[in-house]
């Protein structure tokens, strides 16, 4: 009896999310201005920007990535740009490898992302050593 219940289990589709796993879903910063959707592309892990604090809906829209340093990215869209890429599973709640692009400045940085419990993300951003950079928390959103 116990075996036939683990084999139906195992093909009705129930899905056991792996430890890297669980940085995937919405998140939004703690001073409630941004959202960024994690999801992995391959091997990697991104984060996309899905909304952040504007004036107007409008504005948030049609807003363009104009301090890019890449004259051919300037016209990109804010709105679903990546902002995280190639993030790493490193083990221990922690990812790395990666890079966070901060469109205010125009700056790509070395990433680091840590789940300090199942709710809350540190994501930092560094330049070549952890200590030069700066962290941002977010929260997960149902």
């Amino acid at each position: 009896m116990g075996i036939a219940l683990f084999l139906s289990l195992g093909t009705t589709g129930i899905n056991v999310m792996s430890p890297a796993e669980r940085l995937i879903g919405v998140w939004e910063s703690e001073e409630k201005n941004l959202l960024i959707k994690i999801s992995k592309e391959g091997a990697h892990f991104v984060g996309t920007m899905t909304y952040y604090q504007c004036a107007t809906e409008t504005i948030m829209r049609s807003r363009v990535d104009i301090e890019n340093p890449d004259p051919r990215l300037v016209s990109r869209k804010l709105l679903g740009l990546k902002l995280v890429e190639k993030l790493s599973y490193q083990g221990n709640d922690v990812w790395g490898g990666g890079k966070i692009y901060d469109p205010n400045s125009g700056k790509t940085y070395d990433a680091r992302v840590q789940l300090t419990n199942s709710n809350t993300l540190v994501v930092r951003g560094y330049w070549r050593f952890r200590w030069l950079g700066r962290s941002m928390v977010f929260n997960r959103r149902e």
